[in-house]
């Protein structure tokens, strides 16, 4: 049994935890460069929008049909809608309260063609386009003739339904858009479009399949964010908690602190994207990967009582080395089975909640070692 033990001592694993422990600044630098080059290509992550057909697999009926149809028809299936509703302030005023009213149906008539300078807006209509298309070409000048004009002619009444609500307090300019644009773009330019000084009295928003995506891809980086500070920040008050010092409570850190830097960077250079869908992955990475970096802690300060800190880092990495790797192993498969299903979101959770564990756990088996050793120098002269 000693035989075996001996063995297995001054194998590979032996021989990787004594340059770790013995060369913990050449250890920190080669890392140090490689965290460089793999956080320059995780600050240009960007948060991709994901439209219906994204959600979908590509080989599936619905979405070749989608397609076909989308190649014959451009544009007509993405749409926008710019709603001008009535909102006075005071009960007695001259403030509009019907979009009847000429005022309104000549501002909803520059918002179309304001639209329409929009790249990728191949199609504006408003209840404007009906009033002038019975009435020679022009607008009335007061809401009687709007009302008088309406009220002789059926047909416009019915087209002007499209356009306009039965309370008289809405009216919407329907905006058709090309589907293969960029939404962040023209999202952006539709908001200075209804930026235009409007009538008194009246309230102006945009809505529609892009608008919604742009606004999720918004709120995905909100909540990116958001989830991992608060994660980040109750982690850092647990680890100080349990090992009663912020010194050992901080290092663990650096497991998830580097295993996301590497991971995301790799991710962009593979071409992933953050999208809403996946968008809390950081924050479940974190709750896996901090578990390394606390394997690794607990496990040098035990050694550390009895041995100086070289042997006591040889000890841990070798102690801690197949649990870590079984547990990686176990992590990644489980993840990577997200990716049996049809569904891609799925599929590209699954992949960069595995890139990032494996990520964490060569962290915790590298740089926490190293940064451990270097900030026991102290403690050595105490032994010696």
């Amino acid at each position: 049994m000693r035989d075996k033990l001996s063995k297995l001592g001054k194998g590979p694993l032996d021989k990787y935890a004594r340059f770790v422990s013995h060369h913990a600044l050449v250890v920190l630098a080669i890392f140090f460069i490689f965290t460089i080059f793999t956080g320059y290509q995780a600050s240009l992550m960007e948060t991709a929008g994901t439209s219906q057909a994204d959600l979908l697999p590509e080989d599936i009926e619905v979405i070749n049909t989608f397609e076909l149809i989308a190649d014959q028809f451009a544009g007509s299936f993405v749409t926008s809608t710019i709603a001008v509703e009535t909102e006075p302030r005071y009960a007695k005023s001259d403030e509009i309260r019907d979009v009847r009213d000429p005022e309104v149906l000549r501002y909803v008539d520059l918002l179309a063609e304001r639209a329409k300078l929009v790249y990728g807006v191949v199609g504006a209509e408003s209840a404007a386009d009906v009033i002038r298309g019975v009435n020679g070409g022009r607008i009335p000048v007061s809401l009687r003739s709007v009302k008088s004009l309406l009220e002789h002619n059926e047909v416009a009444e019915q087209r002007i339904s499209n356009y306009i609500s039965d309370d008289y307090s809405l009216t919407v300019v329907r905006l058709n858009l090309l589907e293969d644009i960029d939404v962040e773009e023209v999202v952006e330019e539709l908001r200075e479009v209804i930026n235009i000084k409007k009538p008194q009295g009246v309230s102006v928003e945009i809505s529609g399949d892009p608008v919604i995506e742009v606004t999720m891809m918004e709120l995905a980086e909100e909540t990116m964010g958001m989830t991992s500070f608060v994660s980040f920040a109750l982690i850092i008050l647990i680890l100080i908690i349990i090992f009663a010092s912020i010194k050992y409570g901080l290092i663990p850190l650096l497991t998830i602190v580097f295993g996301l830097i590497w991971a995301i960077g790799t991710l962009v250079l593979a071409g992933f994207e953050i999208t809403p869908q996946t968008s809390g992955v950081m924050a479940m990475i974190m709750g896996i990967g901090i578990d390394f970096g606390i394997q690794v802690t607990k496990r040098f300060r035990f050694e550390l009582r009895t041995q100086k800190r070289e042997d006591a880092m040889v000890d841990t990495l070798k102690n801690v080395f197949y649990p870590m790797t079984i547990t990686t192993l176990a992590a990644v498969t489980g993840f990577l089975c997200l990716g049996l299903g049809k569904l891609p979101a799925m599929a590209d959770m699954g992949t960069m909640m595995a890139t990032g564990v494996v990520f964490c756990a060569i962290a915790a088996l590298t740089v926490v070692p190293a940064v451990l050793v270097l900030l026991e120098r102290k403690k050595d002269k105490r032994l010696g």
